[in-house]
């Protein structure tokens, strides 16, 4: 009995494009085969199978009877079945309904379904479910998969030799797969091409041609290649569409991904070298990478472990969850700080602290006292972080960081989350959305690999909606991706600096005596976040990597090299100063000992101006008090008292250098002493038993460390204070 359902069902290949739309990877459970329509195929290559196979299709009624009579007339010379006359939809009908043995009742049985099957549907449907189903060896079912698989083009764009060639391997794949028996398979192409001039489909000239073409196949890696990208697309789609593995990998549906080509190239080169690695005895670490296109949010590239060819494997990039150390201070406690109205040159204690039952300690065991909010992030000194998370609240900053896609358990409750301390960690893939949203001006999007998902007949059946939420300002985005650019210019990350492009970036290492764990490396430009762990998966049972490997070593390496190879020109953008934003200049002297941001004066040198981004309106107001003419003391006393000159005043700044002068009535002045670092009333007794006359007392500020002309800045002369001395001088004879 014929059933259309046997004719039309078919299991079909899974798809996987990149970005730009070319097949990476072609999945299936049986058989490889993927659909195409009639209409997108030339002329030439439907006239190839016709020439080969029926050249009386569109006459014949389902069964060709001339073609019956010389079968039947070669089998009775030869005394058995030895030639076909099936027709293309015989041929159809056996693979769908009969089987391949070769006898009266199922030639006859082969020849009515045939007819029925003709006066159901057309013969361009007929030709269609055929060229579909054959198979060409090499695993490839249906012509599309062929045409892909052998010469890494779709069918609609097979020449005219490779058609002829395809045509020519349906007599016996096993005799004619072009990467089986190459010359036999470019012979039987010539039979095929004679077939065609035969029957003035092409000319001769055309023939010849293409009999000269040479046969060119590629290395077909498409086939049923797995990796930690492609695994996931997978398992994502089938999250998306409610449906099972089986049914992905036979339903003929196309999955378009966010993948870029060539970055995904990078990173599985990169992580084929065991130098960007660091060991454990003979033994590599494991890592993982993630990179995040930071205009969408779609996932470029990833690698789930070093191994990453096998099926479903185990994806380190988005199931391992560990502790980040310092890689997530940007996110937990620095973004949030400067949402809350922090600077980047606000003032932090770097000191040892006490928490009670928390006594952090930075990685060198050395404190800075106070230092900016740069400093503090470009050292990854860890007490500021903490005092900060304290100041601003743990509930807060994990409420701030679960906007970026970071996830919580609700034991993450004290001091040292601060510092990475999670119950249960993080994943590289969440982390990196994190410093994507940071990279993109502080607009999170949810990392994502799926863009579209297609059916066989090309009918949408999801499609990506990008869904945007601001989680920090545009401003203090930019600010926090300044100061991680710090960091890889001069700080934990410095190995990147030796990059032509311009980086931000965090380190991560999470370890104790015995050793490190877990090294983290997070950084990101305007186009791309990029994440890498490394460690052993079974670290807690004591395989460590060494103490003196963090994520400013290997991990820094490693996308140092993909970041070269992303940029071969070097030529890579850098984060843009939004309007919100103003650059101004600092003076370093009052940051460093008054431990407060004031504006650099007119008179503040070059070498002692630090400059610093803030949103408008932050800035500081105030001019720095220590580079300007200094002034005098207003409250010069002197009084005489036996014979003692006693003058007191008070400094107007500790940072001034004050000489004191004593001057006599000619205007003669000596200078009696000079004061230096002086916060309090400076008192100095000057004895004047052997003068006579009016002297007057006056100071004269200088400035320490401003000059003109190689001569020391002095302010005016404080107000003068005089007195009378008169003594008898006995007479010497």
């Amino acid at each position: 009995m014929l059933d259309l359902e046997k004719i039309y069902s078919t299991d079909e290949t899974l798809l996987i494009t990149d970005r730009g739309g070319a097949v990476v990877s072609r999945l299936y459970l049986h058989e490889n085969r993927v659909s195409v329509g009639l209409d997108a195929l030339p002329d030439h290559v439907k006239n190839a199978f016709l020439a080969a196979e029926d050249a009386r299709f569109y006459s014949h009624p389902g069964f060709d009877l001339i073609r019956i009579a010389g079968a039947a007339l070669n089998d009775l010379k030869a005394g058995s079945y030895v030639e076909g006359a099936s027709t293309i939809t015989q041929q159809l009908i056996k693979l769908t309904h009969l089987s391949s043995e070769k006898t009266l009742n199922r030639k006859v049985d082969e020849a009515i379904l045939s007819y029925r099957l003709e006066q159901l549907l057309t013969k361009d449907e007929i030709l269609t479910c055929y060229l579909n189903r054959v198979y060409f060896g090499g695993g490839y079912y249906g012509i599309e998969a062929a045409a892909q698989g052998y010469f890494g083009v779709r069918a609609s764009e097979l020449s005219l030799a490779q058609s002829a060639l395809l045509a020519g391997v349906l007599k016996s794949p096993a005799t004619y797969a072009p990467h089986l028996r190459p010359e036999a398979s470019v012979g039987r192409r010539g039979v095929i091409l004679d077939l065609m001039v035969s029957y003035d489909m092409i000319d001769a000239s055309s023939a010849a041609q293409a009999k000269a073409e040479p046969l060119v196949l590629i290395s077909d890696t498409q086939k049923q290649k797995h990796d930690s990208y492609i695994d996931l697309a997978m398992t994502e789609a089938c999250t998306l569409l409610g449906c099972d593995l089986d049914t992905l990998l036979t339903s003929g549906l196309t999955i378009e991904t966010a993948m870029d080509p060539n970055a995904q190239r990078i990173a599985e080169t990169v992580f084929k070298n065991d130098a960007y690695f660091p060991m454990y005895g003979n033994e590599s670490a494991e890592g993982a990478l993630v990179l995040i296109d930071a205009k969408t949010g779609g996932v470029s590239a990833i690698m789930g472990g070093r191994d990453d060819g096998t099926a479903l494997g185990f994806n380190r990039a988005t199931r391992i969850r560990r502790q980040p150390g310092s890689a997530i201070k940007p996110i937990l406690v620095y973004a949030p700080a400067l949402e809350a109205g922090y600077t980047a040159a606000s003032m932090l204690l770097d000191d040892a602290v006490d928490f009670g039952d928390y006594t952090p300690k930075n990685a060198n065991g050395r404190y800075a006292g106070w230092i900016t909010m740069r400093e503090a992030v470009t050292r990854s000194l860890n007490i500021p972080a903490v005092l900060l998370f304290r100041e601003l609240g743990v509930e807060r900053c994990k409420s701030f960081a679960s906007r970026f896609g970071i996830p919580f358990d609700v034991r993450d409750d004290s001091l040292t989350l601060a510092l990475g301390g999670f119950t249960y960690g993080v994943s590289p893939y969440r982390l990196c959305g994190a410093y994507a949203a940071l990279a993109s001006g502080g607009i999170y999007r949810a990392p994502y690999v799926v863009t579209r998902i297609t059916d066989r007949a090309g009918t949408e059946l999801y499609r990506h909606v990008p869904e945007e939420t601001r989680v920090m300002s545009e401003g203090n985005a930019f600010i926090l991706t300044s100061l991680l650019e710090s960091v890889a210019q001069k700080g934990t990350a410095s190995l990147l600096s030796a990059l032509p492009i311009r980086l931000a970036a965090k380190t991560g290492t999470v370890g104790d005596e015995t050793g490190n764990r877990d090294i983290w490396l997070a950084c990101c430009n305007p186009d791309y976040a990029a994440v890498v762990w490394m460690g052993f998966d079974d670290a807690e049972n004591g395989r460590c990597l060494p103490k003196d490997c963090g994520g400013g070593t290997y991990p820094a390496m490693l996308l140092s090299e993909v970041f070269s190879a992303l940029y071969p020109d070097g030529n890579a953008p850098r984060f843009a100063v939004p309007d919100s934003v103003v650059a101004v200049a600092l003076d370093e002297v009052t940051l460093e000992n008054e431990h407060i941001p004031v504006l650099a004066g007119s008179l503040t040198p070059r070498e002692s101006t630090v400059w610093e981004y803030f949103v408008r309106g932050t800035e500081p107001k105030a001019v720095t008090e220590y580079w300007q003419i200094p002034d005098p003391p207003t409250d010069l006393s002197v009084t005489l008292a036996d014979d003692v000159a006693e003058i007191t005043f008070t400094p107007p700044s500790r940072y001034m250098t004050y000489r004191l002068y004593r001057e006599d009535g000619d205007g003669f002045a000596i200078l009696l002493a000079t004061f230096e670092n002086a916060a309090y009333p400076v008192r100095f007794s000057d004895p004047v038993d052997r003068l006579n006359g009016g002297f007057s007392y006056y100071v004269v500020p200088v400035h320490p460390a401003l000059s003109v002309g190689g001569e020391p800045v002095c302010g005016r002369t404080g107000g003068k204070r005089r007195i009378y001395v008169q003594h008898t001088i006995p007479f010497s004879p």
